[in-house]
């Protein structure tokens, strides 16, 4: 059952951030890059900061695990600024299903990533996902 209830939370967000680029693609027709970006992720901030102090028994904020973890938060943020920017300037090189065939890449790069960052383990079938869907890349932006 918890299985089963991992892959419909999943899926759900999968589908949520497949509708996020043809919205962003749309308000950026309009709007630069970094207009739509303050204002989605000024909403974020919002929703998140409600949801922490109303769903997570009130912004618990427990300094000395906050400070060591400080520096990872700070680079999340400046690696999620970079990468949104880049995907919205993107909308302007390609259609959206081209962009997003590229998100195709993320499970084998942060399974890379994750081997260096956490110690997980990496098998044979990683890389061979890895060719496989370089050949497709080049086949469907060909």
């Amino acid at each position: 059952m918890d299985k089963f209830i991992g892959i419909l939370i999943v899926s759900t967000s999968t589908i949520l951030y497949a509708f996020l680029y043809p919205l962003l693609k749309k308000a950026n027709q309009q709007l630069p890059p970094f207009t739509t970006m303050a204002i989605s992720m000024f909403i974020l901030f919002l929703l998140a900061a409600f949801s922490s102090i109303f769903l997570e028994n009130g912004l618990q904020i427990k300094t000395n695990i906050i400070k060591n973890n400080l520096q990872i938060l700070l680079t999340v943020g400046a690696i999620n600024f970079i990468a949104f920017w880049l995907a919205i300037l993107g909308f302007k090189y390609m259609a959206v299903w081209q962009q997003d065939m590229f998100a195709l890449i993320t499970p084998v790069v942060a399974g890379i990533f994750a081997y260096f960052l956490l110690g997980e383990k990496m098998n044979p079938n990683l890389f061979t996902g890895l060719i496989i869907m370089g050949a497709g890349l080049y086949i469907a932006l060909r």
